[in-house]
């Protein structure tokens, strides 16, 4: 080997060293590159979480996001199910996502809903169904959540108030169902679910601002889906509200007319659901008087909450009717119990007229003492001939037995009259007894032997009037004519052109002239009355 060769076997061998130093830079590189992933996974991965569904709809490993207020804070890792069914689905959480995962938090899953009332998750169409929750308010983190069926309504961030409202049952209410204020939209039911006794159901109900803030302590809040109608007493009613509330159900309130504006109710505060407007309406009488009545007639079309009037002014309602056995006479009895509010009464005075003094049990039961003294009775009415529906009216008969109240029976016993029906139906009982007394068939007989005599005496003018056409009318027909030309003749004897009239006229000239001759001579004799002796003569020359 020559000194020549040496140095190219030497660089030959530091160009491969250089090589090989250059093939463990891409390994390194890939090592940083996985080591800055795991840091960056284990700075933004957060914890695993698992929800319970019914069903797996639309949900898919990979794929399906978890959204808190539209923002993507995790993804679907797998779906497992029981035994017994139940889906189960576990979520990879970003750290971002962590302060949320408390106890009470919520998810359901967000798909294509349509309801009579509103449409939502349309976006899923194109983009894909995922996974929505509310953050809780509880401190307690938790890892395994129940989700919901239905989407829950969010009001975070919402300006208004929440309320809670009891019914006896849901009716067509559900989740987004509106809540209205003189037919206006002023909030939304958000959540229901059945009492624990299971004898009615609880909403919670968001009153958007600023409509909560007619909500007070007094606010009545009633079912107003649909259509609502009545036929009872009072007449003929139908009440409706907006369209969504016919279409999906609802439910409004409103403070009744007398109440002032109060301080609006505190957040959480508890209100029962009334069936109508009407029962909410209705003002609680914290003063009453329970009587009691018992009518001959039937009962029929009397209900409970039926009016009793005074005169057309409502001053109580019916509290219930039943059965009892009167032993003395052997008979059933059907008392009816009806509540009357004296405060009522009191609220109809005007202002500047003379006012009863009931402000006492003792001032209230003497007034009532005068008026039944006065004649006031307890009758049975019809408020409505097409339903038969009746209500109790209290009026004034002055002819009616005396009777008096018995203060010492729990229930005091309220006289009564016979209801208008019932006498008019008494009356003309009394009429059918008297026609059934009436000797029917005699008068019948008579009846007939004077139609028949009557058909003889018809029968007889009969031929009356076919002999006066026959022979009398000629006869009469003859006499008409002569006497026509008898007044023919007179008129013409009394034309002023006939003889008769110019002959007639000579001899009134003729007695005129000797009337003056006669008149004459009688003032001659009573001048001169020795002529009628003497005669008449010449005057001596």
């Amino acid at each position: 080997m020559s000194d020549a060769e040496i140095p190219e076997a030497h660089t030959a061998v530091h160009g491969a060293r250089s090589r090989a130093w250059l093939l463990w830079i891409i390994p390194a590189v890939a090592a940083l590159i996985g080591i800055w992933l795991v840091v960056q996974r284990m700075a933004t991965h957060g914890p695993t979480i698992t929800i319970s569904f019914r069903g797996a709809d639309g949900i898919t490993p990979g794929r399906t996001v978890l959204r808190y207020k539209d923002v993507d804070v995790g993804t679907v890792a797998s779906i497992r199910i029981s035994r017994e069914g139940e889906i189960t689905v576990v979520a990879d959480m970003t750290r971002d996502a962590e302060p949320f995962l408390v106890r009470d938090s919520r998810f359901w899953v967000v798909r294509p809903r349509i309801s009579a009332g509103s449409v939502s998750g349309l976006g899923t169409l194109f983009s894909g169904a995922y996974i929505s929750f509310t953050a809780g308010q509880s401190s307690e983190k938790a890892t395994h959540f129940t989700g919901l069926e239905v989407p829950p309504f969010d009001t975070e961030g919402l300006a208004g108030r929440e309320f809670v409202l009891h019914a006896s049952d849901l009716g067509s209410l559900e989740v987004g169902s509106p809540v209205l204020f003189r037919r206006v939209k002023a909030g939304e039911i958000v959540s229901y679910q059945v009492d624990p006794t299971g004898r009615g159901v609880t909403l919670k109900a968001f009153i958007d601002a600023p409509f909560d803030r007619f909500v007070s302590r007094d606010t009545r809040f009633w079912q107003a889906s649909g259509f609502d109608v009545s036929l009872d007493s009072e007449g003929f009613r139908l009440q409706t509200q907006s369209l969504a509330a016919i279409l999906d159900g609802g439910v409004a309130f409103e403070s009744p007319p007398e109440t002032t504006l109060e301080q609006p109710a505190d957040v959480g505060s508890q209100f029962d659901i009334f069936g109508s407007r009407t029962d909410a309406m209705k003002r609680p009488y914290q003063e009453s008087q329970l009587y009691r009545v018992y009518f001959a007639e039937s009962l029929r079309g009397l209900s409970a909450g039926a009016p009793v009037d005074v005169h057309g002014i409502v001053i109580g309602e019916v509290a219930r009717f039943g059965l009892e056995y009167d032993s003395k006479k052997g008979i059933f009895r059907f008392p009816v119990e009806f509540n009357v509010y004296p405060q009522r009464l009191r609220e109809r005075y005007l202002d500047g007229v003379e006012q009863a003094t009931v402000d006492s049990v003792k001032d209230h039961r003497e007034l009532v003492n005068r008026l039944v003294k006065a004649g006031m009775r307890a009758q049975l009415k019809t408020g409505n001939l097409v339903t038969g529906q009746l209500y109790i009216g209290l009026d004034f008969f002055p002819k009616a037995p005396a009777a008096v109240i018995d203060w010492n029976t729990p229930q005091p016993v309220m006289p009564t009259v016979p209801g208008g029906l019932s006498a008019l139906t008494d009356t003309l009982g009394d009429i059918a007894t008297k026609i059934d007394a009436m000797p029917l068939d005699q008068i019948g007989s008579q009846l007939l032997a004077d139609e028949q005599a009557l058909n003889v005496a018809i029968k007889s003018t009969a031929g009356l009037v076919d002999h006066l056409n026959s022979d009398v009318a000629p006869e009469a027909k003859r006499a008409l004519a002569s006497a026509r030309e008898a007044l023919n003749a007179a008129q013409a004897a009394l034309a002023a052109d006939s003889p008769l009239q110019g002959n007639l006229s000579d001899t009134l000239k003729q007695l005129s002239r000797a009337a003056q001759a006669l008149t004459d001579l009688s003032d001659f004799v009573e001048q001169h009355p020795e002529s009628l002796i003497r005669g008449n003569r010449a005057d001596p020359q």
